[in-house]
């Protein structure tokens, strides 16, 4: 089941100032919360969505960094569109530090770019291995995105046909 805990976030494009640029959003996501926003324990598959992705968007990728180890020690995350693994393939929750890509993974503005038609999020799956579940770590995703939709251009006035 998914918990949305985009609450906060932004889901308007940095670039619609006129400039089709890559941007950066974050989001820092504490396990505590999580269990709040689900009312129960975190489990095995759990689908945290973290960042809402507008339609006519290229995510160029996501990493994570844990601030604050978890007492889990057997529970590691994934990071993706659609509760896949292509971000962060097997995030270690008791390592203080960037996550590494994992095997399936790889690092942002790579081949794991993904355009996004229709507004979705960009997701933390948990993978429980032991009995201890998430409960009190804290990590911040970190997504690069693109704006493609149509930037309108400067309304045309009279003066300019003359």
């Amino acid at each position: 089941m998914a918990y949305d805990l985009t609450n906060g976030s932004t889901t308007n494009h940095k670039s619609r100032t006129g400039a089709n640029v890559p941007y950066t959003v974050e989001k820092t996501v504490s396990m505590a919360d999580a269990t709040t926003a689900k009312g129960s324990a975190l489990a095995n598959a759990d689908i945290l969505e973290v960042i809402p992705v507008p339609a006519n968007t290229l995510v160029h990728g996501a990493v994570a960094y844990v601030e604050t180890v978890d007492s889990s020690t057997a529970a590691t995350f994934d990071i993706d569109v659609a509760a896949g693994d292509s971000f962060v393939d097997g995030g270690d929750f008791n390592t203080v530090g960037w996550a590494a890509a994992g095997s399936n993974g790889l690092l942002p503005f790579g081949a794991n770019s993904v355009i996004v038609a229709s507004a979705d999020t960009i997701d933390v799956k948990l993978n429980v291995g032991g009995s201890v579940v998430p409960a009190n770590g804290v990590i911040r995703v970190v997504a690069y995105m693109s704006d493609l939709a149509e930037i309108p251009g400067p309304a045309e006035v009279g003066r300019d046909f003359a």
